[in-house]
């Protein structure tokens, strides 16, 4: 849940992001400060050895066929 959390918060451009993707703000804290209990650290700071998020590159393949883009 955290690590897919921590994927949609680059993909979608953090907090105001996945707010206009329809994700309430008080969803959007409570997975934070629940990401920052496990991990230590924000979202936004977070790196996972091995794993880069190149948002760009994602939702130039993708389009809209995985979910809304952001505005």
């Amino acid at each position: 849940d955290l690590i897919g959390f921590w994927v949609m918060w680059h993909l979608y451009g953090g907090f105001e992001g996945l707010e206009r993707f329809g994700m309430h703000p008080s969803t959007i804290w409570r997975k934070v400060a629940r990401f920052r209990k496990i991990t230590g650290q924000h979202p936004d700071e977070f790196e996972m050895p091995g794993i880069t998020i190149d948002a760009k590159a994602y939702w130039r393949s993708t389009g809209t066929k995985v979910g809304r883009r952001p505005r």
